[in-house]
């Protein structure tokens, strides 16, 4: 989500000590505008190759649906492919079923009635699961920012309400801690946007001498289309003549090698690990598998491409090689830390948009910039909504966050998606003049 998060900013010595201290909470819904339905293509076979050609099949049906409803390539997302095995259990043993290929698909659409249309029709599908629509909003700044000053101006209020109960007046803001948040996906037709405020004022005629500050914590996401693709396989034999294995290993690199040679691809660009022998455990024999199969041979090789076309079709044709497996398959980008610095600058820009909203709220101005950096605020009671490492977690973000884990793939993904997430985190620390 479009998150920032507001932290105290101590004097020497600690929190200023003293004034009136108040939170306040805004929420507000707003009509979505852009709504994202996402399902997933799953095919099952007891062959793995016939599984993952009958996927790449039911692709295709699927981007001509697509083209139907006139979705272009932005409009749409292909997320990595996993191809797993299914077992079944009985007994103390277990079975082999078959192989099971998926594949998640996101699609945007811009009205309610085009989203239905299009779930309407994905019904049609029998390899089609888990298809839901939710509601986003396109471009939630400026709404965002007017609800962190709504948050604010109440803040102010209650504050003016509290001294003069008991005979005070209130002076100027000393400083702000809070949150705001877009919710990044709502399952109704309207999104929520939410900030919270906790701010210490001072009382008129109590000497305080330090000045007002601000300080913004923001977290940019930015997807950009990969320039790189890499692919990983494992190569596996069991046996009993460790020779043979040796034997074996060697013909299937070779075959996987000049797979990668045929599409183009330089020697320089193929790496493969050294190949492992081993003893295998008791846990990996299996049902009535013969005892007598004692050695495991294993060997990595890693082949880097430039073109997705040609990554797929590697592919597609290692799949059907006996022993070989994929582990990983991922997009890179060559030139991704100049694209963090985009990332990094459109961070800044909204932190600093957040930080002048803040000051707006309790009646200043936005000041000079004092620190900026790009250390996430981690410690224990600091809160940095839409964090993803070694921050705290509140409401919907750590529901969705915690449905996220409980729900990721433990495969390793088949085909390669077509982007790569670029993040930054940028902290702000501004004076409230």
């Amino acid at each position: 989500p479009k998150v920032s998060s507001l932290e105290p900013v101590p004097e020497e010595g600690g929190l200023p000590s003293g004034g009136v201290a108040v939170s306040s909470e805004e929420k507000k819904n707003f009509l979505a505008d852009e709504y994202v339905t996402s399902f997933n293509i799953v095919l099952k076979d007891k062959n793995k190759d016939v599984a993952y050609k009958r996927l790449n099949e039911s692709r295709e049906k699927i981007l001509a649906l697509l083209q139907k409803y006139s979705v272009g390539p932005q409009e749409y997302e292909l997320l990595g492919t996993s191809l797993k095995k299914d077992w079944d259990y009985a007994d103390g043993k277990r079975y082999f079923l078959g192989y099971t290929a998926s594949q998640n698909v996101k699609v945007i659409s811009h009205s309610k009635q085009e989203s239905d249309s299009l779930e309407f029709d994905l019904t049609s599908f029998a390899f089609v699961d888990d298809a839901s629509t939710q509601s986003r909003l396109k471009n939630a700044e400026a709404l965002e920012v007017d609800v962190i000053k709504s948050a604010c101006k109440k803040a102010s209020r209650l504050a003016e309400e509290n001294a003069q109960s008991v005979g005070a007046k209130v002076g100027k803001v000393i400083s702000v801690e809070g949150s705001s948040e877009v919710e990044k996906l709502s399952t109704s037709d309207s999104v929520e946007v939410s900030a919270s405020v906790s701010a210490t004022l001072s009382l008129s005629g109590v000497e305080n001498s330090g000045k007002s500050y601000v300080q913004v914590s923001q977290i940019e996401n930015k997807k950009f289309l990969a320039d790189k693709f890499i692919v990983t396989a494992n190569i596996m034999f069991d046996g009993a003549d460790k020779e043979a294995l040796f034997k074996d290993m060697a013909a299937r690199r070779g075959d996987v090698v000049q797979i990668a040679k045929d599409l183009g691809v330089a020697e320089s660009e193929i790496e493969a690990q050294s190949m492992m022998l081993r003893k295998k455990q008791k846990y990996e024999f299996y049902g009535n598998e013969s005892q007598k199969k004692a050695f495991r041979a294993t060997q990595r090789i890693t082949v880097n491409f430039t073109s997705k076309d040609a990554a797929g079709a590697f592919l597609d044709g290692i799949v059907g090689l006996e022993n070989v497996n994929v582990l990983n398959a991922m997009p890179v980008l060559k030139n991704e830390d100049s694209l963090r610095v985009q990332v990094t600058n459109i961070a800044g820009k909204k932190a600093m948009a957040r930080a002048n909203a803040i000051a707006e709220g309790f009646d200043g101005s936005l000041g000079k910039v004092v620190a900026v950096s790009n250390k996430p605020l981690d410690e224990i009671g600091m809160t940095l909504l839409g964090a993803r490492d070694g921050a705290m977690y509140r409401g919907k973000t750590a529901r969705a966050h915690n449905l996220l884990l409980s729900n990721s793939p433990p495969d390793f993904k088949m085909n390669i998606a077509d982007s790569v997430s670029v993040s930054a985190y940028l902290s702000v620390m501004a004076e409230i003049e």
